[in-house]
């Protein structure tokens, strides 16, 4: 998941590169927006331990 996240943010960085300002701006806002589900969903997990 994280190597999706880091591939839309590259290719919204072309996108920008590129003069497409709706296309950037959208990808970025949702690669942002993934990445904190993606913290969230890590920081309320539980480790599960086995010893």
């Amino acid at each position: 998941m994280t190597g999706l996240i880091f591939l839309a943010l590259g290719i919204a960085s072309m996108a920008a590169v590129a003069g497409l300002r709706g296309t950037a701006i959208g990808l970025f806002g949702a690669s942002f927006i993934a990445a904190v589900l993606w913290l969230d969903h890590h920081m309320t997990s539980s480790i599960e331990l086995s010893f």
